[in-house]
């Protein structure tokens, strides 16, 4: 069975949901978590990057949004799945699939990194990065080489730049239900495995550089790819009518990520809240909800606009959230004797508003340019090949 997009992205306008993904291969809910995934990481960024205290009630913003990048992992593997897994017929399947993905990511990176580079250089006339830096950045390949990123936040970008370079062999030797969950056990085991030795042997460093760069290794979010590729093998057998996919996998989504948000230090989950295993369960039973059955609070306008310039957003949101710390600073010192700690989302509108602005700018500038250029040169190595479609 194939998983087919539903009737709600045939009934709203095309070029509203993506200018980058065909129509008849969307998956609303798919999109819509993108776009969830991306405003949860801004809400965790405004507390740790501009210092704006949330409300007490709402403590697992800061807590808990910054795993939306391990979703957006999760959701990487599931649509590479969905959009590469039906083309392996094509004699240039591979080629093609490396253009695009390449194309996808290179144009915004290379723009914020031209920036990242050039900006203090102007001020400083000396560049603070090094040559062998720039390079690993350039050919993307810094996810070998801890603390050499220069994008911030661009290290999920180095995370899945390694996945999308191990993705096709993934493809061609994985090719069951049966052999996708031995690959998850190991996947699992090798994550494991890179948090406890990286996180010792770079422990040393935190002081220096302000952070355990193991959290941001490949091989310790690995897992989180592979819990999106089986939720992929799952959906694609999936009957939609069934009481499985009607109830209990929306339960068990809304339950295990509930408990892992809502646990109160000291009591029994509170103990699995960093634990990958129990986050990617969680996360790939969402996307196997999401892609399957999908849901208007998540298969919305808002949601999926959020979603189709995600990538802008979040590479984005740390530069403008750092341009606009003070400010929102000031503002949260001055709402905070009317309105509590509540001021907090009066300075998230505040930060939303120009970053969206920016993310549209960039997302139909650079963006939908670059993917445009990607296909068309997917196109031409297929027709050298033989295969029209």
């Amino acid at each position: 069975m194939q998983i087919r997009p539903s009737k709600q992205a045939s009934e709203k306008d095309p070029t509203f949901l993506s200018a980058t993904i065909p129509q008849e291969r969307l998956l609303p809910g798919i999109h819509g978590l993108r776009g969830i995934a991306a405003l949860a990481v801004v809400l965790y960024h405004l507390v740790h990057l501009a210092k704006i205290a949330v409300p007490e009630a709402f403590g697992f913003f800061a807590s808990d949004f910054g795993k939306g990048v391990h979703l957006f992992f999760v959701i990487s593997a599931f649509s590479l799945m969905y959009s590469t897994a039906s083309t392996l017929h094509r004699q240039s399947w591979a080629v093609e699939y490396f253009v695009k993905r390449f194309f996808r990511i290179a144009p915004l990176f290379y723009c914020i990194l031209a920036c990242m580079i050039l900006w203090p250089a102007i001020y400083s006339h000396a560049f603070a990065h090094s040559p062998q830096a720039i390079l690993l950045n350039l050919t993307f390949t810094f996810g070998f080489a801890p603390w050499t990123g220069i994008v911030w936040a661009g290290w999920t970008v180095g995370v899945e730049m390694l996945f999308y370079a191990i993705f096709p062999v993934l493809l061609l030797t994985v090719r069951s239900m049966s052999a996708t969950l031995v690959l998850l056990l190991l996947s699992v085991a090798v994550t494991y495995a890179a948090q406890s030795t990286l996180q010792t042997h770079f422990e040393s460093h935190v002081s220096q550089y302000g952070y355990n760069w193991a959290y941001f290794s490949f091989p310790a979010n690995l897992c989180y790819f592979v819990f999106g590729m089986l939720a992929f093998r799952m959906a694609a057998r999936a009957d939609k009518s069934s009481t499985t996919m009607r109830w209990l996998v929306p339960a068990f989504s809304v339950v295990t990520l509930g408990a892992l948000m809502f646990a109160k230090p000291g009591s029994l989950l509170f103990q699995w809240k960093d634990e990958a295993i129990v986050w990617g369960l969680g996360f790939g039973s969402l996307c196997l909800w999401q892609s399957t059955r999908p849901s208007q609070w998540c298969a919305n306008r808002f949601f999926e606009y959020l979603g189709e310039r995600s990538y802008s957003i979040y590479l984005l949101h740390p530069i403008v959230t750092d341009l606009l710390k003070s400010t929102l600073q000031g503002m949260y010192a001055q709402l905070v004797p009317q309105v509590g700690a509540y001021a907090y989302f009066v300075c998230f509108i505040v930060l939303l508003t120009p970053l969206l602005l920016l993310a549209e700018l960039t997302y139909r500038f650079i963006e939908v340019p670059g993917i445009a250029f990607g296909s068309s040169m997917a196109k031409k190595f297929r027709s050298q090949t033989g295969h029209a479609s």
